[in-house]
Order: C-alpha cells, then structure tokens, then sequence
C-alpha cells in the first residue's frame, strides 16, 4: 500500500510538473504577444504593449517638437513641417520580425526561470521629405551661420584688421542627423553639426580688397597686376587692359636683343642693354639696340621684339614703331585695345597691358632659374645668364626724386630689398614695374596709373608709394613708417 501511495504521489507530482509547465507555457504564449520590459521602440518604452498599442504610443510622440541644438541655440521642429509620417505597415513587419525571433525554445527557459530578454531598441519606419529637410536648414543656416571673415584692409592705419573665425552648418552631415532623430520617439532632441572655422590667413584677395577701396578716390584709371613668385597667385585690376608702354617695353627689346644676340660675352652689346634699362634719357641706346636687332632697320627691330611677345602668347603686347622715328605707325589691334571703352588711349607705337607686363617679369624670373619659357623660345633660346644679367641690370635703376630719395615703387619698399624694376611716364600714364627679391617672398607688382590730359607726378609717387607699401608689408611683413 506504502508502494502505491508513492507510486500515486509521483504521479501527482509529474502531474502538477506537466501542468505548471503548460500553464507557464500557456503565459509565454500570451507575453509573445507583447513587447518585452526590457525593449524599446524608437527609443520608447513601451514594454507590456501590444505591437499596436506600442505603435500608437510611438506615432503620439513623432507627431511632438524636436528640440534642434544649433551650438548653443534651441529650435523647435515641428515634425508637421518636415512631412514626418510613420509608415505603419512597414513598422509593424519590422516589429513582428523582431518578435518572431522570441519563439526560439531558449526564449521559453529563459521565461521560465524569469530571465528577462536582453535590453534592446527596436527600430520603426519613419517617412520625411528631404527637399523640406534641406530648406529647413539652409534657413538655419541662413539665420544662424556666422562664416569667417578674412582680414579686411584699415586704410586709416595702413594694415590689415585681423581676421575672425567663425561657424558654419555641416548641411549633409546635419541632414543625416535630423533623419535620423526624427525617426526616433525619445528623445524628441538633437544636435545639428556645426563646424568650428579658423580666422582665414591673410590672402592675396585681401591684399586686392585693400588696393579696390585706396583706389575709390581716384579718378583716373589703375591697371595693376600682383603675382607671388613662389606661390603662384595672382590678383589683377584692369590686367587686360591696353595702356601706353613707353619705359617698360624697353624690357622686351632686351629680351629679343638676348634672343638673337650674344649678351654673355658681348661686352659692347651688354653696355648698351644695362644703359637702356637704368638710364631713362638712353633713347639713343634704345634706337641703336632696335637697329642692331633689325640688321639696320629699326623698324625690324620692332617687328623683331613683337613677334617674340607674340611666341610668348603676350598678344596685347607690341612695338609698332621705333620710339623717336618719325612717320605714322600701321595700326595694330589688339584684343585689349579693341574695347569700345578704352579710357587710357594709348600710344599707337607701343603698348602693353599689366598682365602681359607681370606675365614677362615672371617669364624673366624663371628664366634666370633655368625655368619658364623663355630659355624654349625658337630661332636661339634666351640663356638663363643673359635673363641674370637682366635682372641685374634693372635692379641698378635708380630713379629718385630730387632729394636722392626712392621714388615711384621703390619708395614703399623696406631699405635693402632689391628691386628690379622698369619704370615709365607720359604726361596722361605713369608707370613702373618690377620684382621685388626678397628670397621667400618674390614678387611682381606693375602698376599703371592713367589721368586724361594730366597724370600728376608728385599724386602718381604718392599713390605708387601706398601701393607698394602695404603690398610689401603683405609679403615681406615689414612696412615703412613714413
């Protein structure tokens, strides 16, 4: 009887076992249908809830303000204005896949020995326009954006104020973000991506900023032209523009007399080329050197130095007639003295423009590097000495006014610098233009300056001597205090 009382209490206990495992099974079944304790939505908790009670709770809090950080800004984004729409359908597939992955055995022992499932956020479908989204933030970057400044020219103190750094809108990168956050229930926040900018460093552009207002006030016109020799860049008013070459076209005639001469051993030849370029009364040498280039025909001589301008793409550039020859010059055209507007009517004899002036000043500085062009030209290169001996022959002009002073250009630039440089006059255009050789810090600057009638000197000093100087304090850092 003892046997059979144990024999029924066993089975009871398998009984109550069975049962209680059905009963545990039976619940398991129904938390199936609701989302875990431990799981979230969108970043919502929503545990206990069916999957559309999760996703009415869910849309309710999509359809609130998002709480957009712009630095330290707050906007309020009305999900409205974007288009936000929870795509259901999709969202509810997304949620079955994730609960489905509960009917796992494992999923039931760990029911059974009350282990809850792994924290977890489950993602939803959420639709917004991109278009709205884009012009969102272009207005807040509108409004909110502050872009660096470069240093802006202070004419009262003859320097640059510093430059400001400033902040911008990451547009794509902030677009990802608010995609993002809009599809998430909690939190209704985000930060949009703001990107720090330093103070730009002091640009060629500024230098330019600088030379556009001094020149306001002047009523005449202003070609000038700008290249940093060892950078490259490059800044240019009026650079196309045709002007009277009288002066600087000397530097081509020694160029071609280069060309097709021997200036490194021609002792006689080198005399008259290093007068020409220091002695601005050295017309005879200048008439004697366009002979000689043109086997005794000054007027080859010019047609000579033109067709090296043209072989070196300078098409503005040109030498139509010797300088003190009579006779009426044929007429040229040019594309910059084609212009219906030419305010500086130049000398039908000779002209030039700033670009193709700077343009030669730099050929003539690669070349005494054994670079550039001019050491290719056909019909006998341009060696790389006779370009030195160029340079330093313009470097011995030592214009100056009539106290021995510095005057034109070279009166802005610090004592010691070399400056080589060919200047020129009418009484209508003043000109001068050179480089400045200062080891890191090369660089052309030409200047034209044009008045009908009248170009006064001591106005024409006073404004080449500004121009230098805050353009050698841009590139040496050092500028003079008169």
């Amino acid at each position: 009887m003892l046997r059979s009382l144990n024999r029924w209490m066993a089975w009871g206990i398998v009984g109550l076992l069975v049962g209680f495992l059905v009963w545990q099974f039976v619940l398991f079944q129904q938390e199936l249908n609701r989302i875990p304790h431990t799981w979230t939505v969108a970043g919502l908790a929503v545990g206990g809830r069916s999957i559309e009670e999760a996703l009415d709770v869910v849309e309710q809090a999509l359809n609130t303000p998002l709480q957009v950080h712009y630095r330290d800004r707050t906007l309020m984004l009305d999900p409205v204005d974007l288009e936000v729409r929870l795509d259901r359908e999709k969202s509810r597939e997304l949620l079955r896949e994730a609960m489905a992955e509960r009917q796992r055995p494992v999923a039931f022992l760990q029911f059974l020995f009350r282990q809850p499932p792994p924290p977890r956020d489950l993602p939803i479908s959420v639709q917004a326009s991109a278009e709205r989204i884009r012009l969102w933030l272009l207005e807040v970057a509108r409004q909110f954006d502050e872009p660096p400044e470069e240093p802006q020219p202070d004419l009262e103190n003859f320097t640059f104020r510093p430059g400001r750094p400033g902040h911008v809108l990451n547009i794509s990168l902030s677009a990802e973000r608010l995609q993002a956050a809009l599809a998430q229930a909690a939190p209704r926040e985000m930060s949009l991506a703001v990107e720090e900018k330093p103070a730009p460093a002091l640009s060629l552009a500024a230098l330019g900023r600088f030379f556009e207002a001094y020149l306001q006030s002047f009523d005449g016109t202003a070609g000038i032209f700008i290249k940093d020799l060892r950078q490259g860049e490059t800044w240019m008013r009026n650079g196309d523009l045709a002007f009277s070459g009288i002066g600087v076209m000397r530097l081509p005639v020694a160029l071609a007399i280069a060309r097709s001469r021997d200036l490194v051993h021609d002792e006689a030849r080198r005399a008259r080329v290093f007068q020409m370029l220091t002695d601005e009364a050295a017309l005879p040498a200048l008439q004697e050197l366009l002979t000689d280039l043109g086997d005794g025909e000054p007027e080859q001589g010019a047609e000579r130095t033109t067709a090296l301008l043209r072989e070196l793409g300078l098409v503005n550039s040109f030498i139509a007639w010797p300088f003190d020859q009579p006779g009426a010059p044929p007429a040229v055209v040019t594309p910059a003295n084609s212009r219906p507007d030419l305010p500086t009517h130049p000398d039908p004899r000779q002209q030039t423009t700033p670009e193709d002036t700077g343009v030669l000043l730099e050929m003539l500085y690669q070349c005494a590097r054994n670079g550039g062009p001019l050491p290719l030209v056909s019909d006998g290169a341009i060696e790389p000495a006779e370009c030195q001996f160029i340079l330093e022959a313009m470097a011995q002009n030592r214009l100056a006014d009539a106290q021995g002073q510095p005057t034109l250009l070279a009166a802005g630039l610090p004592p010691g610098i070399a400056f080589a440089r060919r200047p020129g006059w009418t009484n209508e255009t003043r000109i001068d233009a050179g480089i400045v050789m200062a080891g890191p810090s090369d660089y052309a600057l030409v200047v034209f300056l044009h008045r009908p009638l009248l170009m006064e000197w001591e106005e024409a000093v006073r404004m080449m001597r500004d121009l230098s100087r805050i353009t050698a304090q841009f590139f040496l850092g050092t500028p003079r205090n008169d």
